[in-house]
């Protein structure tokens, strides 16, 4: 009998919290040339010295993107509505989206949470790439640096 156990990784970034103040896309001229980057101004938790710190700003950079199997959906009610990333772009200058859940497998990447705007409402984005996500982000000032491994 073949066994195989997959790992539950534990990534040292989490973006659980964390607010996407605006986001810059390119669709690209070729097939999969498309990309995408969520920018966190008050920053993302990370693993740093052995602790969970709030970073500061950051930003994350999603390339490969097919954008036919990309999405965004609002679910406000009992109404789904789905928003390209041009109109979500510009929705987030209205109001920011804080991702409450991620997940990540077989070249997807996909962050829910809510936006505010008359109340609250749930946000599905998903993000269909065939490059692996890069975080980027600065260290928090030392004076906002505490411990939230508990």
């Amino acid at each position: 009998m073949n066994f195989y156990r997959k790992p539950n990784l534990m990534l040292p970034v989490s973006l659980h919290d964390a607010r996407v103040e605006k986001i810059a896309m390119r669709r690209g001229e070729k097939p999969l040339s498309g990309e995408l980057v969520l920018y966190f101004p008050e920053g993302i938790r990370a693993e740093m010295k052995g602790k969970w710190d709030i970073t500061g700003s950051a930003e994350v950079r999603l390339g490969g993107i097919d954008w036919d199997f990309s999405g965004i959906r609002y679910y406000e009610g009992d109404a789904v509505k789905e928003r390209s990333f041009e109109e979500f772009t510009a929705d987030l200058e209205e109001s920011s989206f804080e991702i409450v859940d991620e997940s990540y497998g077989y070249n997807r990447s996909v962050f829910s949470g809510y936006r505010y705007q008359e109340g609250f409402f749930r946000v599905e984005m998903e993000i269909y790439h065939f490059k692996e996500a890069e975080y980027f982000y600065e260290a928090a000032p030392v004076e906002e640096v505490g411990d939230l491994s508990e």
